[in-house]
């Protein structure tokens, strides 16, 4: 999986008119008739790179901010801080990543084949990473809400950093097609970075598309639901004080987890049936292209969400950042006062 700019979700496509080569995977229309995407590469052009830009300078703060103070303030003692801090780093990766796409949708690939490759892989390990980390955190509350499990420092901390290591190892293997496809190629003069899946083209390209639908999104979506379900179900029989504060923490999880992810998930099943010839529309095909750049930057916003919905909702977190927001004024203070004095 990668940006709508290019890779596995599209290819370029020359329209058999003007040779024009868009961001696009439209090699069914060459075919049968003309499908100019002006005015779709010109949209991405112009809204990618901002967008990208946005969510990269947003997610750098909060998660860097989320990563300082769970090792140098929280020490990491518990299972949650763990993940916690694997999934501050799963977004830090991701967010790495979009200024190399911002270039690439603004002009060309310019960076060269073998970032085409790591910049690719580590992208869409780290999509998939993020997703298996909040199924780790839900699967955290569930034991501790539901069953009141709980173990000592030291096996909890195995436990979270064996599973932690096992979801990096299966985010890495669910990459591997971007190691083996991802290619810098030139066509008619402009630098890319595509997937290059030879004679088996559509059918590489259905098979990572149902793998991203249901990997990436149905089956954490049903688990998110179930292991949520089955705490709500146990604070309403519970008489706990924070009863209804955590019910709404609850929701707004499986929400916002939804919200974020179901647009993009429906858009790439629908460029599945448009590569199986369901529907062969150019209209239609133009606002899919408009709906997966829009639904696919949507899905980007988890990396800014993640820090405050995991993390800054607890109140350990947010009294560790008040002491950092007085340390930054106590030294601004300092600075402000020694230059008044200097002066």
């Amino acid at each position: 999986m990668l940006p709508s700019i290019s890779p596995l979700l599209f290819e370029d496509f020359n329209t058999s008119d003007d040779n024009y080569s868009s961001y696009y995977d439209y090699y069914a229309y060459s075919q049968f008739e003309a499908c100019r995407k002006d005015g779709v590469k010109a949209f991405s052009q112009i809204f990618l790179p901002i967008f990208y830009m946005l969510i990269c300078c947003l997610g750098l703060i909060g998660n860097i901010l989320l990563v300082v103070i769970l090792i140098r303030y929280a020490k990491i003692k518990t299972m949650t801080e763990v993940y916690l801090l694997n999934l501050a780093v799963s977004d830090l990766l991701f967010v790495f990543t979009l200024p190399f796409w911002t270039v690439y949708a603004a002009t060309e690939w310019k960076f060269g084949n073998a970032f085409c490759k790591i910049v690719s892989t580590v992208y869409t390990t780290n999509i998939y990473s993020g997703v298996f980390f909040i199924i780790c955190l839900s699967l955290d509350r569930y034991l501790e809400i539901v069953h009141t499990w709980s173990l000592t420092k030291v096996k909890s901390f195995r436990s979270s950093a064996l599973l932690s290591s096992m979801v990096w190892i299966f985010s890495i293997m669910l990459s591997v097609p971007e190691v083996v496809f991802s290619e810098l190629m030139v066509e008619h003069g402009r630098q890319v970075c595509i997937h290059n899946y030879g004679n088996q083209a559509t059918a590489w390209r259905i098979i990572l598309r149902f793998q991203l639908n249901c990997i990436g999104f149905l089956l954490p979506l049903l688990v998110m639901v179930f292991f949520y379900s089955c705490i709500t179900h146990a604070l309403l029989q519970s008489r706990s004080l924070g009863k209804q504060k955590t019910l709404m923490l609850v929701i707004t999880l499986v929400v916002v987890f939804f919200i974020l992810w179901c647009p993009y998930n429906v858009v790439l099943f629908l460029h599945s049936l448009q590569d199986l010839h369901v529907f062969l529309d150019c209209e239609l095909s133009k606002h899919l292209d408009y709906a997966m750049q829009v639904t696919e930057s949507l899905a980007f916003i988890h990396c800014c969400l993640n820090p405050i919905l995991y993390a800054f909702v607890n109140k350990r977190f947010r009294l560790h950042l008040l002491k950092v927001w007085k340390r930054v004024c106590r030294r601004r203070e300092a600075a402000t006062f020694n230059f008044t004095e200097t002066s």
